[in-house]
């Protein structure tokens, strides 16, 4: 039953351990399958750079948000769920607030979340909480893996990490994705000893032009396999024009043909010359493009 809202004052705290079984009721029908909240609730609690906070009304636990500080000055929130019953009375609101004052005493000068297209009501609440839309992108995937050929594409080396950084300060992707690459789903600021990581761990894919100028670049990861006990792998940034992008996504599929890799997530920028090529090789297109907010505090 729908709760009145005159008068209701909401009270917003660290979660505790003991709130674990009105958090996962808040859950349950999120989507058609559940809720990822329940799977990483010990996790956010014991992690040093998340906290968890939770909104009460009348006694009773009625919100839920999560942030994290995992690079130098950023923050991300998520997992921000709100009890049917007390929806549109600020709740969501009120939760985002104290993690924005949170943040800002732990030094963070940034706070970025993620939403869908078909969000609108979260998307309000971001608005008037002045958060901004910085970038959009596609999560395309495709369970079509299978050999094939490409040109001008190799595992990036780390002496050309300095080229493939040049590179990205004059890329029209690298703006539109306001230089995020993602994990999960999680956008963090792509900096130049990111770069660096992924090519020492063999997960940068690098495309060059016939001249040998490096025209494109492609992060993966295979966090999606450790997170989701599946056999897949995920792109964590893709940059380059048509041409480049099919063929690292060619190499892609070699190397998870290769490795027995059943599915690829692609997280794109929603940018025609890359998604059109990822569909040109059998990668869906999502029912929703995701959002991603920021505000500085």
């Amino acid at each position: 039953m729908k709760i009145m809202s005159e008068k209701l004052q909401i009270r917003v705290r660290r979660a505790r351990t003991s709130d674990r079984a009105a958090v996962f009721k808040i859950c349950e029908k999120t989507w058609s399958w559940g809720d990822y909240v329940p799977k990483v609730w010990d996790r956010w609690l014991k992690d040093k750079n998340s906290r968890v906070f939770v909104a009460i009304i009348n006694e009773t636990l009625v919100g839920i948000t999560q942030l994290s500080i995992d690079k130098p000055h950023e923050v991300w929130l998520r997992g921000a769920r709100t009890d049917s019953n007390y929806r549109r009375m600020g709740v969501a609101t009120a939760i985002t607030k104290k993690c924005l004052e949170y943040a800002k005493r732990k030094g963070a000068k940034v706070a970025r979340l993620v939403t869908e297209t078909d969000n609108i009501a979260a998307q309000a609440v971001l608005q008037k909480l002045g958060f901004q839309p910085i970038a959009e992108f596609a999560e395309m995937t495709t369970e079509k893996i299978a050999q094939a050929e490409s040109k001008g594409v190799k595992w990036a080396k780390e002496d050309e990490a300095e080229a493939m950084w040049a590179y990205l300060q004059t890329s029209e992707i690298y703006r539109r994705s306001a230089g995020l690459y993602t994990i999960l789903y999680q956008w963090f600021s792509l900096e130049k000893q990111d770069l660096k990581r992924f090519i020492e761990k063999r997960k940068a894919i690098m495309h060059k032009s016939r001249e040998g100028e490096v025209d494109g670049l492609a992060l993966i990861d295979d966090v999606t396999a450790r997170e989701w006990h599946g056999n897949t792998i995920q792109t964590c940034y893709i940059d380059g024009d048509y041409d480049a992008v099919l063929d690292m996504t060619r190499f892609l599929k070699n190397h998870c043909y290769m490795l027995g890799v059943k599915k690829i997530y692609a997280l794109t920028p929603n940018y025609k010359p890359v998604t059109t090529a990822l569909e040109r090789l059998g990668f869906k297109m999502p029912d929703e493009i995701s959002i991603v907010y920021e505000k500085r505090i």
